[in-house]
């Protein structure tokens, strides 16, 4: 079990609004994240089981969602009004010829819909966006769009950014399989029709999970007990649960059976 995990113990919500029920969360983002978000679950509820009051996670991600696609701002509010302590946001792959037309327009949405986020109290996740296969010729935007959000987090309080290389391989390059959250090597991206694809397999969606988690705990956003370093830590092999037959993982069929 990690040891990030195994050695620190939640004792709830120290950001947002808070509430007797927990801490909330709610994901957003495209299809990526869309397979991203069982995983991002099951971590959470797995360092709070036994703690308080837990977590309660809200999946949103559908494919197809960008900063700058029609709808995007509604999408938005409806999960702001449900008044969540934490959002995790992976977004960009769907505004790729906007955003490398004009860069500094895209990095000045990035900033507003950040500050519409934390303005609410809520602390922000932003997942950078995880390497894709050659084939797709995605490289340079790739790195555009991870720079504006880093650049961007990094004025702001309340927020954090995960690098969506940590999917990647040592050099933080595509790679369709890499070292999972017990230490074995497991395929992390799905195959379509014989060929790499940038969607994620259970593995991956842990990793990203994982990523989340220590962020909460790194942050503060919920406490870490320095007395007890057992109490509330994580309650089985979270990471082979139920969640990973989730039928999105054999979209196409036999996506992640390699």
């Amino acid at each position: 079990m990690p040891a990030v995990l195994l050695a620190l113990a939640l004792l709830g919500a120290a950001c947002g609004s808070g509430s007797e029920e927990g801490l909330r969360v709610v994901t957003l983002g495209d299809s990526v994240a869309y397979d991203a978000d069982p995983g991002i679950r099951a971590a959470l509820e797995a360092i709070t089981a036994g703690v308080g009051s837990g977590v309660e996670v809200e999946t949103r991600s559908f494919g197809g969602i960008g900063l700058l696609r029609p709808g995007f701002d509604d999408y938005l509010a409806d999960a702001l009004d449900t008044q969540p302590d934490v959002v995790t946001l992976m977004l960009g792959g769907w505004d790729s010829d906007r955003a490398m037309a004009d860069p500094e327009s895209y990095r000045t949405r990035i900033d507003e819909v950040t500050r519409r986020i934390i303005d609410t109290g809520t602390f922000l996740v932003w997942l950078g966006l995880p390497p894709t296969p050659p084939e797709e010729n995605a490289r340079e935007h790739l790195v555009l769009v991870n720079g504006l959000i880093s650049s961007v987090v990094g004025t702001h309080r309340n927020v954090a950014y995960i690098d969506g290389s940590l999917l990647g391989d040592a050099r933080g390059e595509f790679t369709r399989t890499n070292i999972a959250v017990d230490g074995t090597v497991q395929q992390v991206r799905k195959v379509r029709d014989g060929e790499d694809d940038g969607h994620l397999c259970p593995a991956g969606a842990a990793l990203l999970g994982e990523a989340v988690a220590e962020v909460l705990l790194s942050r503060g956003v919920v406490g870490v007990s320095v007395g007890d370093p057992t109490a509330g830590t994580p309650k089985g092999e979270w990471w082979t649960g139920e969640w990973t037959l989730d039928p999105r993982y054999d979209d196409p069929p036999g996506a992640c059976s390699g």
